[in-house]
């Protein structure tokens, strides 16, 4: 989750509520109340799980998968109880305040997308599941490795003399073919674990 915005703010959007009237405030603020004891509960957990860190300062984030899984779940639960509405709105609202507000400007789909991963219970916890097994991923690095050098030795072979079409059409084949095989190895190695996000991207943007 390297967007770099906070998934800890105040339920913002209960106060707009379609429904909403005068006498519905003891209910809107027992609402507030709830979710501010969940958010600080949750603050408490992370920092329990990775420890306060320097005095005044962020708390040093422990970014074992074993450590980040129990965060993960809880942030799925939380999100997974508010309407879609409601998470929504709060997670726009944190990325407005971030550095990753452009993105959402350029594809504004992002945030229905992120909504999603934060409130499935598989998506975020199958991707952790992509660094469990440190053998799996040596191999992937060894094969991606291998796409590298293979890249570069049709590279030498297709800068032979010949004319600028001819190499424009080698250019563009070898750059299919190699990012094809890049995607293979990767549904090769991780296509279990990316499978609920990529479940998310299709209902999202396809």
């Amino acid at each position: 989750m390297g967007l770099g915005f906070s998934i800890l703010g105040p339920l913002s959007s209960i106060l707009a509520q379609d429904d909403y009237t005068e006498d519905s405030d003891d209910h809107i603020e027992e609402s507030l109340t709830d979710y501010r004891k969940e958010n600080q509960k949750l603050v408490e957990s992370i920092q329990r799980t990775h420890g306060n860190g320097a005095k005044g300062g962020m708390p040093k984030i422990d970014m074992s998968p074993d450590k980040l899984r129990p965060l993960i779940t809880q942030i799925n639960s939380q999100y997974s109880r508010m309407s879609y509405e409601s998470s929504r709105a709060q997670i726009a609202e944190n990325i407005s305040k971030s550095p990753a507000k452009g993105m959402t400007k350029v594809f504004p789909k992002s945030v229905d997308f992120i909504t999603h991963l934060l409130r499935d219970n598989r998506a975020l916890l199958y991707l952790l599941d992509m660094f469990k097994d440190k053998k799996k991923l040596l191999f992937f690095f060894l094969a991606n490795l291998f796409t590298f050098i293979l890249g570069f030795i049709l590279a030498r072979m297709s800068s032979k003399e010949s004319s600028m079409g001819k190499r424009f059409i080698r250019f563009f084949f070898r750059k299919l073919f190699i990012y094809g095989l890049r995607i293979f190895i990767l549904i090769f190695f991780f296509g279990t674990e990316l499978a609920p996000t990529f479940n998310i991207f299709k209902e999202v943007f396809l």
